[in-house]
């Protein structure tokens, strides 16, 4: 902005500033010091809270606030983020551009879309959007510009109607009333709920009149409720929703096989692999798989060899103190912790083997376990039951990393930085096995 000032064009620059949902309820009942709970299925125990309380909101915690909280910051609204009521999908919206706008410092009320931004820029511009790009049809834009409402602060409602999924919660907006549902009743903490989307109760709202969505109108008018759904099945089906699904952690779980299909070895060159994405990496959650390399000492070199994940939760495979260890961080600051005897020098091969244990699972979704054994030139060297390990996520912004581990660390041990591997270090192979 101070530079668009400085050039002389901020008046004739179209900036629009506007939020993405409502507050987040996903802290739950407790609120948590580590919100990688919730994406894994569980509550954050109360007690393992207070173990963390004076890391809370310091740098080697990842918290939530109490769902409370965010009810409170949705206030007049109800319910969070990922419903389909207000208190999870209305938002301010602020427009600049004194240039096109004669108006200063006014209200608007007409009713619009985060989708109707972009047909407002093309008519401010004087785009117009192609059919086609490079002999490729476009799809659409399903908004309607909201210039008209610039100037006219008592325009009607150009926008006609709006529907909204997500996660099973649905709602549909037409003519200033509203029907929505809030899928199984489900709270925005769990995750593994599922429900037939037929079983869920509907709610009908006249927002011209009842702008906090107080009064559920759904018994008195009930015919204006079917009315309202049978045009949300419209948009639907018009709007790529179906098929929707409710299965949340199944398939944050699924997202780590889908990339990849069948395939099973995957070989990462150092120093290149670094920085990917957790969900870019192999997927070993769940699986019974290996993680080797080979290795030429010459002398005190150490380091990371791989790691993927953080500080919430991860696993890491390093060099120190002339050892080879594997550490398995899970939730809580349980470690899960494999670690060799002193490693000759010259040409070492080494490995991690990781062998789920199947009598644990019961077709629910439940942290994985299974034992972890550590190999020096083919050779066991120690072993481990890993008890509790993650479901689908370790982090939402940590990485895989080949020869580092960059972000926060998985093992506090090895220090504050990316403990990078000093030695010659050509790849990393992991395997599933299973």
């Amino acid at each position: 902005v101070e530079t668009l000032e400085r050039i002389g064009e901020l008046n004739n620059t179209l900036i629009f500033v506007t939020a993405d949902n409502g507050a987040s309820g996903e802290g739950g009942l407790a609120g948590t010091f580590n919100e990688t709970y919730v994406l894994n299925g569980m509550q954050t125990p109360f007690d393992a809270n207070m173990r963390n309380y004076e890391n809370w909101g310091q740098a080697d915690s990842y918290p939530h606030y109490h769902a409370g909280w965010a009810m409170a910051g949705n206030t007049p609204f109800p319910y969070f983020k990922q419903s389909e009521h207000r208190g999870g999908q209305h938002d301010a919206l602020v427009v600049h551009w004194p240039d096109g706008i004669k108006a200063r410092g006014e209200v608007r009320s007409q009713y619009h879309h985060i989708s109707d931004i972009a047909p407002t820029i093309l008519q401010a511009t004087g785009v117009e959007f192609p059919e086609e790009y490079h002999g490729i049809p476009q799809q659409p834009f399903t908004g309607v510009a909201m210039n008209y409402s610039f100037d006219a602060p008592d325009a009607p409602n150009a926008k006609k109607r709006q529907y909204y999924e997500m996660f099973g919660n649905r709602a549909i907006w037409v003519d200033g009333w509203k029907a929505v549902t809030l899928h199984a009743n489900r709270m925005p903490w769990d995750v593994n709920v599922v429900q037939p989307f037929e079983d869920d109760v509907w709610e009908l709202y006249n927002v011209e009149e009842d702008f906090s969505e107080s009064t559920d109108l759904a018994d008195k008018y009930p015919e204006k409720l079917e009315e309202l759904k049978a045009i949300f099945e419209e948009e639907a089906w018009a709007n790529q929703v179906y098929p929707m699904y409710d299965d949340m952690l199944a398939r944050l779980n699924n997202v780590n096989y889908v990339l990849f299909g069948d395939k099973k070895e995957f070989t990462y060159y150092a120093p290149g692999a670094i920085r990917i994405a957790e969900k870019a990496s192999a997927p070993v959650k769940g699986r019974s798989h290996t993680i080797e390399t080979t290795i030429d000492l010459k002398g005190d070199e150490e380091g990371v060899i791989v790691a993927c994940g953080g500080m919430t939760g991860g696993y890491t495979m390093y060099i120190r103190d002339h050892k080879l260890h594997f550490d398995y961080n899970f939730l809580d600051g349980v470690h899960y912790h494999l670690t060799s005897p002193k490693l000759p020098r010259g040409k070492t091969d080494l490995k991690f083997n990781f062998v789920l244990d199947r009598s644990k699972i019961d077709g629910t979704l439940k942290p994985w376990s299974g034992t972890g054994e550590l190999y020096v030139q083919d050779k066991k060297v120690d072993e481990e039951y890993f008890e509790m390990m993650h479901i689908s996520t370790y982090s939402l912004a940590e990485t895989f990393d080949v020869g580092a581990d960059y972000g926060t660390q998985v093992d506090k041990v090895y220090g504050g930085g990316p403990f990078e591997f000093q030695g010659e270090l050509d790849r990393v192979v992991v395997t599933l096995t299973d």
